[in-house]
């Protein structure tokens, strides 16, 4: 039956325990995915700018010491100024080339960390972008990300104007090339949660500082999201991801900050776990129960059903003793069974009653019926005729006898013998 108490009762006791707890637990997912992508995205924030700090700090200690050693240089002679520079603290470590040109960009001295100085060479900047802005705006600029071309490590040059005190005119440029691996270094000392991830990007979408140098050896690129938050990483196809520019001169670097989100929203999606788990084990509950309440009410109406069944087919069918384990109850259904079952017993014996008067009223009507039928015969024409034949007869009878005497008398004289039962005189 599809309104059967034994399924709806079940079903009741269902909705009624899970569907708060559903209610609950959605708010509760909802709260907790909020608090935890905000705490996610608050936190890959701070990473990208601790980096970012970082990073500005130790470029603008190669700047501030580039541009302290171009003041110091002017006057000096070019052993002076070779010494001066072979001495720099950044040297050989970060810088890995310094250049010093003259105002027309023609190299005058050239220190590297690989390479050994040639008498002969014979370098111009005068055509380069670095050395054209450094002269003309009288202050430090930086180059484009360069990568080598052999070993596909990124570096940067820094340009810093030797200024002639006198016209304020730049009479010479120097020019250091910065090694990325101490920025590496940097990144990699960042201390990270599980799942996070840092890289430095240039304005192509370059990455150029990474945990993993072989991500930048591999020249990957990486495309920014429109908008901080969700969105494809670097490290997993979901991330929580944020970042934050830094720029120096006419280049800008995007230090970018992500998390797998499933470390990101570990709490959330526990919280989703241990939700369902609930939720189930309430439904688990809520159908013993529910079964358990259906049963007590269910087994009770079965067994006055079919009790009332029987009492409407047949009463003689109807057994008491059946309710005997419903009647024991303390409840509404033991008080129900007991009077039905009192009830049972009265119908019985009206019953029998009714039926004992019933063939008793039969009995009187046949008896009326027989003395009514007698009634109409005595007094009908036809009996009245007959009994008028039966008394002519009867008189008839009574005067038979005497002349049979006499005619025996008669008979006797002439040797005749009268039959006693027929009246009748046999020779």
């Amino acid at each position: 039956m599809r309104q059967s108490i034994r399924r709806r009762l079940p079903l009741s006791y269902i909705t009624v325990a899970v569907g708060p707890l559903v209610l609950v637990g959605l708010v509760l997912v909802l709260v907790s995915f909020s608090f935890q992508y905000n705490q996610a995205l608050s936190k890959q924030g701070e990473v990208a700018r601790r980096v970012a700090t970082e990073l500005n700090a130790f470029i603008s200690k190669l700047e501030a010491e580039l541009q302290t050693a171009a003041k110091e240089l002017r006057g000096l002679s070019a052993e002076q100024q070779q010494n001066l520079l072979a001495r720099l603290p950044s040297y050989p470590q970060i810088f890995d080339e310094l250049i010093l040109t003259d105002s027309r960009g023609a190299e005058i001295l050239y220190l590297s960390r690989l390479a050994v100085f040639d008498p002969n060479r014979n370098v111009s900047w005068a055509n380069d972008d670095l050395f054209f802005f450094t002269r003309t705006d009288r202050k430090a600029h930086y180059s484009p990300i360069l990568i080598d071309e052999e070993t596909g490590q990124p570096s940067m040059l820094i340009s810093a104007p030797i200024i002639n005190p006198q016209n304020g005119a730049a009479d010479a440029v120097l020019i250091a090339r910065i090694r990325f691996k101490p920025i590496w270094d940097l990144v990699a000392a960042i201390q990270l949660d599980a799942g996070e991830n840092v890289f430095i990007a240039d304005i192509s979408g370059r990455i150029v500082a990474h945990l993993n140098p072989s991500i930048v050896l591999q020249n990957q690129v990486y495309t920014l999201p429109a908008a901080g938050g969700l969105g494809t990483g670097q490290s997993a196809p979901n991330v929580v991801v944020t970042w934050v520019k830094q720029s120096y001169g006419n280049q800008t670097f995007t230090i970018v900050a992500e998390r797998n989100v499933l470390n990101a929203l570990e709490f959330a999606l526990w919280t989703v776990i241990i939700a369902l788990a609930v939720m189930v084990l309430a439904v688990v509950l809520a159908a013993v129960t529910g079964r358990r309440a259906a049963q007590r009410v269910v087994v009770p109406i079965e067994a006055l059903v079919e009790a009332a069944k029987a009492l409407k087919d047949k009463s003689e069918a109807f057994d008491a003793e059946s309710l005997v384990p419903v009647a024991k109850r303390e409840d509404e259904f033991g008080q129900l069974a007991r009077t039905f079952q009192a009830m049972g017993e009265q119908v019985i014996i009206r019953e029998q009653t009714l039926k004992q008067e019933v063939q008793e009223l039969r009995i009187e009507i046949d008896e009326t019926k027989k003395s009514r039928a007698v009634a109409e015969i005595t007094d009908s024409e036809f009996f009245k005729e007959l009994q008028s034949k039966a008394s002519r007869m009867r008189q008839r009878t009574k005067t038979l006898p005497i002349e049979g005497a006499q005619e025996e008398e008669g008979a006797g004289s002439s040797g005749g013998t009268l039959h006693p039962q027929t009246g009748m005189v046999e020779g």
